[in-house]
């Protein structure tokens, strides 16, 4: 077995120069993501990330086999011994996967600081959304052997990712934060769970980005998203910023969607 690590200096950007940009047939977005906030989910507020963090891909036998899949509860169900110095992400890491949603990378591991990769994330949104499709299309950069294989397409084929052009997604590169907003947006409004309707007061794209003195760093085709979900309150920023190319970790991923499964409920 061959292993390809990449290490850099910072997290901050994206390195592997993958960005989303609008599809042809939807104006308002490119592809897959949506960039959820760290955050502490019991005040709200967001918290640092770790110190040292390097992009990580969850491919591991763990994601290859339901060797680490949960149930609802009962024996199946992860004790996962890496979560020491994220008591913060405890919760909302253990609620998710008693339902199955999130898996660890290994049976006992759930590598918290790791950041996640555009596949994982987007199946992390298929499973908590409970999403399916019949078709089986998928990105040309995908194997049929690939363990996100199957969710990524039905993420595809539900629309909640478009992928960045030439029918290729990236799965392995770590994505953005504003990547991350723009996935999640979709997966709401897919489900009918348009924030209109939980009663928001959506403020101006413009009125709310420009609290962020980062603001004009936010892409086009993602100012939508980012702005419905600060407004909402699932999004607070990171230290005053949006930080939208920023990536996220494994950690900040499960706190973010455990908020969104309570914001829908």
């Amino acid at each position: 077995v061959h292993f390809t690590v990449t290490v850099y200096g910072s997290t901050t950007g994206d390195k592997n120069g993958n960005e989303e940009t609008p599809s042809a047939e939807n104006s308002g977005g490119g592809g897959g993501g949506a960039a959820p906030d760290t955050g502490n989910s019991s005040d709200n507020t967001d918290v640092p990330k770790d110190a040292g963090t390097t992009p990580s891909d969850e491919k591991n036998n763990a994601n290859a086999s339901d060797s680490t899949n949960v149930g609802n509860g009962g024996s199946d169900v992860p004790q996962f011994t890496d979560l020491t110095n994220h008591a913060w992400a405890v919760d909302a890491i253990n609620t998710l996967a008693e339902a199955g949603i999130i898996k660890g990378t290994s049976a006992t591991s759930f590598s918290p600081s790791a950041n996640i990769t555009r596949a994982d994330f987007a199946s992390l949104l298929v499973r908590a959304f409970e999403l399916s499709s019949d078709n089986t299309e998928n990105f040309a950069d995908v194997s049929a052997s690939d363990y996100f294989a199957s969710e990524l397409a039905i993420a595809r084929n539900t629309g909640i990712v478009n992928g960045m052009g030439d029918n290729k997604f990236a799965p392995r590169s770590t994505i953005t934060r504003q990547d991350m907003m723009v996935i999640v947006y979709r997966a709401l409004q897919s489900q009918s769970l348009l924030l209109e309707e939980k009663g928001d007061r959506r403020m101006a794209v413009d009125e709310v980005l420009s609290q962020y003195p980062d603001f004009a760093s936010v892409a086009d085709y993602a100012k939508d998203a980012v702005s419905a979900l600060i407004s909402a309150g699932l999004v607070n920023g990171k230290s005053g910023r949006i930080a939208p190319l920023d990536y996220t970790t494994r950690a900040e991923v499960a706190v973010l969607i455990k908020r969104i499964l309570d914001y829908t409920k």
